[in-house]
């Protein structure tokens, strides 16, 4: 049980995909408003120049060569070379500027303000605590990275791979954007010992990840606040209460949630019949998960299973 990497269970469930939106080649005192949209992970690496980002709910962040920016949720953000400068729509920006060979061109005079652009994708139905929980903006800032090596590599290889621009490009961005999202997490989660709140947070915590680790590695058992309080070597009021607080929901609550992705990925990935599924999940018979499931996502297992949206989400 305690060999479970929940984060790595935890992305692999929500099916996370990376995808590159383009470069930028931005000049002079440009200011780039990007809507909302959907609940993607966006992600912009200064490879050149200088740039501030701007997200409802944070400071404006000022981006150096070789910083990071992430923002969850899809938020609006607003990418500029002054956070006093007006914005223009994304969409005029690619209406008035140039978009050929994967770079984006816009503005004139001193630059350029070289950006690499991209998002990470995951199954939006899914509202876990651990996208749920991240920061409006979380900025990865290279001068930082000295003592995790592997963190500072991933981000150089992508600028060394947007400046070579060779075959499998793409790919190799997208597999490498998810690689530094979870990294990037893994670095929260580790920052977040001692806190309180937060799905990191509890994580980190010794009594937390045990409670944790056994729901995800046996979501089928039929575990109560009692049990689990009892796997985390605390009271069960004490237990229930600071799992609330850390997770922003009641352990039960958790393990359902947890069940239902399972069931999620199982149905899409698996060849699986509904009566393994749901017993794996942890209902004890087919209709009992296909009501659970349909109040969840408002449509039963079988027709998620046949739907096209299910196997590109």
């Amino acid at each position: 049980m305690d060999n479970v990497d929940i984060l790595s269970d935890v992305f692999t469930t929500l099916r996370l995909q990376s995808r590159l939106y383009f470069e930028t080649d931005f000049r002079g005192d440009f200011a780039v408003q990007i809507p909302r949209e959907r609940r993607l992970i966006r992600f912009h690496l200064l490879q050149r120049g200088m740039c501030w980002v701007q997200v409802p709910g944070a400071e404006p962040a000022r981006l150096e060569e070789g910083d990071l920016a992430i923002v969850p949720d899809g938020t609006e953000q607003v990418l500029s070379k002054n956070p006093e400068t007006p914005s223009v729509a994304l969409s005029q920006v690619m209406q008035e500027g140039e978009f050929s060979g994967g770079v984006l061109a816009y503005g004139e005079g001193d630059g350029p303000t070289r950006l690499l652009c991209g998002f990470c994708q995951f199954d939006e139905a899914i509202d876990h605590p651990v996208i749920a929980s991240l920061p409006a903006l979380v900025v990865v800032r290279s001068a930082d990275l000295g003592a995790e090596p592997w963190a500072l590599t991933s981000i150089r290889l992508m600028a060394l791979e947007g400046d070579l621009k060779g075959q499998g490009m793409t790919g190799i961005l997208s597999r490498l954007l998810e690689i530094v999202f979870m990294q990037t997490v893994r670095r929260m989660t580790v920052a977040a010992g001692g806190a309180d709140a937060g799905f990191m947070a509890a994580l980190a915590d010794t009594h937390m990840s045990r409670a944790l680790h056994a729901m995800h590695a046996e979501p089928h058992i039929a575990w109560t606040v009692k049990d689990l309080a009892q796997t985390a070597g605390m009271s069960r009021g004490r237990f229930a209460q600071k799992f609330t607080r850390a997770i922003g929901v009641p352990p039960i609550d958790y393990l359902t949630t947890w069940r239902l992705m399972k069931a999620r990925a199982l149905l899409v990935n698996s060849g699986l019949d509904m009566a393994e599924i749901a017993r794996r999940c942890g209902y004890k018979s087919v209709p009992s998960f296909s009501r659970r499931f349909k109040t969840a996502f408002g449509v039963g297992p079988g027709s998620y299973r046949r739907s096209p949206d299910a196997h590109t989400s």
